[in-house]
């Protein structure tokens, strides 16, 4: 297993539980990078008449964040009161109203919330806004706290993990045994008859190890957080303003798609954030297309007075502290899972975007059981690596 993210420690998971001999191989700690960076909200929705591939991640990955709270006793201040996206503007909530109808018809439990009932819902939400979309399953916990205990649960099942150790070398012997070559142990080698790459934004430097070109770029999210403070948010927050943006601006399509800014201007305006158990608030939103974690001043502070306009009294806390960080979006917006073309033995769990934290678990359940040779219960052609990585061998 190369990656301890979250998608990552949820494959070794399974596989562990199953009877695999595992060990999971990451340059960096546990949850070290966006999979320990992200705002933490899981989504709901339900599952609908027929689920589609990204419901499947979705849900399946809120019952395994339930599972590990409710089933295997860990605290991830797990909070599944709902998540409320914001509505501004006569556009978007035409844009929203139809939205939830075409949800609703497919089974999905969307309410679209008049101005009134927002303010019972969320009572700092401005007065001015027009409504909003209610996710009641939406849910939302401790990113860290999260990874880590899946992790350990992993551990406790016979999983090896050996952090602050990067992948040097991938290949695989005529005999069909893939060695890893891990820097930082003199002559480390690790054998496999599988091995899953769960790498992140860094599933391409893998894949290239290979002779694989895999569509996967780093796109930075950035976020900032408050001082702990009283309650002032009851709901996970989102706006409708860039969903809205990306599912109807042709003129903001980008590759990868739904990003906040091409060619250095902006495009929409993205946000989303929840507080946390500890009283702190905490906000995100920018997505460029750029690797590494320089925050840009001037997208925090966008995002911080787009805030303010829709939450008055938490665009009043002052940010104390920013961060920035690598998600891994594929080139054609869809999650990348399964084995990888040419390469039997190898298989990818990548390409999350920004819900990576919403939707790894199931992605990781999901890549396990075919590494283990088993066929998920869902059909997983939308998502096939197959087509989509280049041999460039």
């Amino acid at each position: 297993m190369v990656g301890a993210g979250i998608v990552g420690v949820n494959a070794a998971l399974t596989l562990a539980e199953r009877g695999a001999d595992v060990t999971v191989i990451d340059r960096g700690p546990v949850a070290g990078e966006a999979s320990g960076l992200n705002a933490g909200l899981i989504g709901g929705g339900d599952w609908g008449h027929a689920p589609t591939i990204d419901v499947v991640l979705r849900m399946g990955s809120r019952e395994r964040y339930l599972d590990l709270v409710e089933q295997r006793g860990h605290s991830i201040g797990l909070e599944s009161n709902g998540t409320l996206s914001l509505i501004r503007t006569d556009a978007e909530w035409q844009w929203a109203e139809s939205t939830v109808e075409a949800n609703r018809a497919r089974g999905h439990c969307h309410e679209l919330v008049s101005a009134s009932e927002l303010r019972e819902l969320e009572p700092a939400a401005n007065p001015a806004l027009l409504g909003a979309i209610f996710d009641p399953l939406g849910a939302r916990a401790e990113p860290i706290a999260a990874t880590e205990a899946f992790a350990a649960e992993a551990a406790a099942a016979g999983t090896r993990i050996l952090t602050n150790h990067a992948v040097t070398g991938l290949r695989c012997t005529p005999t069909g045994v893939w060695r890893v070559d891990i820097a930082g142990v003199e002559h480390a080698t690790v054998e496999a008859d599988a091995v899953v790459v769960a790498a992140g934004p860094w599933c391409a430097d893998i894949g290239a190890m290979v002779g694989l070109e895999i569509p996967v770029v780093p796109v930075r999210g950035q976020m900032w957080a408050t001082d702990a403070t009283v309650p002032v948010l009851r709901h996970g927050i989102a706006a409708v303003e860039s969903t809205h943006a990306w599912a109807t601006a042709a003129s903001a399509a980008t590759i990868p798609p739904e990003l906040t800014h091409r060619d250095g201007a902006r495009l929409t305006r993205h946000v989303y954030g929840r507080q946390r158990p500890n009283g702190e608030v905490v906000f995100g939103g920018d997505r460029v297309l750029s690797g590494g974690r320089v925050v840009d001043a001037e997208g925090i502070e966008t995002n911080h007075a787009h805030v303010g306009e829709l939450l008055p009294p938490v665009g009043e806390l002052a940010p104390t502290r920013t961060w920035a960080g690598s998600m891994p979006f594929s080139r054609d917006g869809r999650p990348l899972i399964g084995p990888l073309p040419g390469r039997e033995g190898l298989f990818l769990a990548g390409g999350l975007a920004s819900s990576g934290f919403g939707r790894g678990p199931m992605a990781g359940r999901l890549v396990a059981e075919l590494a283990l040779g088993e066929s998920p219960a869902v059909d997983l052609s939308s998502v096939s690596p197959e087509g989509r990585v280049t041999d460039t061998s």
